[in-house]
């Protein structure tokens, strides 16, 4: 019925690839080098340069392809001020810092303050880090090597071929194996393709496993997602979205307190409180467990499970302990099940039965286990039923195997209409007439302007019974007919009932929550329990 493939699979693929890059493998070179003991910084070359106690405190002034070098690390610029006794550096203009024989790192920038101590870097304008595949640009980027922490807090823009991630911070911390991204975080991939908007993204390094830990929004010209909190582990293509997650593709949503995708099963899961609408279908379902199979378009909801359809201006609402739906072999069309418990309630029509199917290809509605339906006043029972529709409205239906139409004249008095094979054809969902075949038995109670005149008791092989405003109007007698009118007084209750007499009122839903409630108890039905859980990250954290 719905998928979750949408945006939010792409969007995470792409973002393992910048995170990998611009964190995982640009940065890391800088701990390898700078995290050893302290070294003396050195001067490979100036074209000029001059030492003066009057310019900054004693520094030196280099000029002109200004190169420095510390432990295989190289500098470049066009002038310096060198604090050689404190070890230190600034730098100014074409700032390039690169690992010598080491083409991983490679950072331009304006300006480039560098303790040799403390091997702290601090990039300052126009900060670009490239390698061959991703671009970060920032004006301020600090690096403390002691700590393997590198941080801008001024916005930064990180670029590969299709995708561009934007943040006013972003932090690494290599111990952890995290980078985050915060503050008005966006993902732009191909143009426009996708874009994701969210406050705070974490990326762990080691587990491949990016979270998003505020409000995050996923969307294309298709797709939209939602969620305040989740997780996506990019090894193995599975996502979680949680809190007030929300997927919408124009033609369907899914509301749910939590959202997970296997991105290479194309399976879905939502999580209680799940609310999934198909505009196109006029179809609401709801349950706390469902699950969608994208490969065979098949779904199933269970734990409170609620299917809502809006049909001939009116709304039916069914529920089972589970509800199933997927597509014939030939792929063309949908089958519906509703597994045990299972209750309808519709305005002017209600069933109660064990299980229910239905198949698009010959529309017909099969009530297994004891069904029960009530139209309008008839209460319609067999231990097997079928149901044919014709544009979406219940036309006929068949009663195998002790089939009994009961309706009520008054509290003590029920018209009834009892055969071995019944067939019962609507009207506006009223039944209009009863086609009764081999053993067939009728007992009704005819009425004038005073009440109840008697009692029509008879028996035949095959009686035809038409109906009018929901009551007898007239009975034909095919075959072997045997009966008579007689007196409420000449016989005792017992004889005015067939011998499967039940009445379950009851039982019959009268608004749409009681689909809930099963047998005239006022308790729901046990629900079952879910089928799948999700295992979270072992470092899952908000």
């Amino acid at each position: 019925m719905t998928e979750f493939k949408g945006v939010a699979g792409i969007a995470m693929m792409n973002l393992k690839k910048i995170l990998l890059i611009v964190f995982g493998v640009s940065l890391l070179p800088v701990t390898n080098v700078w995290a050893q003991k302290s070294t003396k910084i050195e001067i490979r070359n100036a074209g000029f340069f001059r030492s003066d106690k009057t310019i900054r405190q004693g520094a030196r002034r280099l000029i002109g392809n200004v190169m420095f070098w510390q432990d295989s690390t190289i500098m470049k610029c066009d002038s310096a001020y060198f604090m050689g006794e404190n070890n230190w550096f600034e730098a100014y203009g074409h700032v390039h810092l690169y690992k010598e024989g080491d083409s991983k790192i490679n950072v331009h920038s304006d300006f480039l303050r560098y303790n040799g101590n403390s091997k702290m870097a601090y990039f300052r304008k126009n900060v670009v880090l490239r390698d061959t595949q991703v671009v970060l640009y920032t004006d301020s980027l600090d690096y403390d090597t002691r700590r393997d922490i590198g941080y801008y807090e001024h916005n930064g823009q990180v670029v590969d071929s299709a995708t561009t991630l934007t943040s006013q911070k972003g932090y690494y911390y290599h111990h952890k194996n995290e980078v985050y991204f915060r503050k008005n975080v966006v993902v732009n991939h191909n143009q426009g393709e996708y874009q994701m908007y969210t406050d705070t993204l974490k990326y762990n390094t080691k587990t491949e496993i990016t979270y998003f830990l505020g409000p995050t929004e996923f969307y294309n010209d298709s797709n939209y997602m939602y969620a305040r909190f989740g997780w996506y582990n990019t090894t193995i293509n599975q996502a979680m979205f949680q809190k007030d997650a929300f997927f919408d593709n124009r033609k369907q949503t899914i509301k749910a307190d939590s959202l997970y995708y296997d991105r290479e099963k194309e399976h879905g899961i939502g999580f209680s409180n799940v609310v999934a609408t198909d505009t196109a279908q006029k179809l609401i379902v709801k349950g706390n467990y469902l699950e969608v199979f994208k490969d065979s378009d098949t779904f199933f909801v269970t734990d409170s499970a609620l299917l809502i359809h809006i049909m001939e201006g009116d709304t039916v609402y069914l529920h089972a302990d589970t509800l199933y739906a997927m597509y014939d072999t030939t792929h063309t069309y949908r089958i519906f099940k509703a597994f045990h418990h299972t209750k309808i309630f519709k305005s002017n029509f209600q069933a109660k039965t064990d299980s229910l199917y239905f198949s698009m290809a010959d529309s017909i509605i099969r009530f297994y286990g004891s069904p029960i339906l009530w139209a309008e006043q008839n209460q319609i029972t067999a231990s097997y039923i079928e149901g044919y529709v014709v544009n979406e409205k219940l036309d006929r239906f068949k009663l195998f195997d002790g089939g009994l139409i009961v309706s009520m004249e008054d509290t003590l008095h029920f018209n009834q209409i009892k055969g071995s094979e019944m067939i019962g054809y609507l009207k506006a969902n009223r039944l209009w007439k009863v086609d009764v075949f081999k053993k067939s038995e009728t007992i009704y109670f005819p009425v004038d302007e005073f009440g109840i005149i008697g009692v029509n008791k008879s028996k035949s092989t095959n009686i035809t019974l038409l109906l009018k405003n929901n009551k007898i109007s007239r009975i034909i007698y095919r075959s072997q007919y045997e009966g008579a009118m007689h007196p409420l007084k000449e016989l005792a209750p017992n004889d005015m009932k067939v011998k499967e007499f039940q009445w379950f009122h009851s039982w019959r839903p009268k608004a749409p929550l009681d689909v809930f409630i099963w047998e005239g108890s006022t308790q729901p039905a046990q629900r079952p329990k879910p089928f799948f859980t999700p295992a979270a990250p072992a470092n899952l954290e908000e």
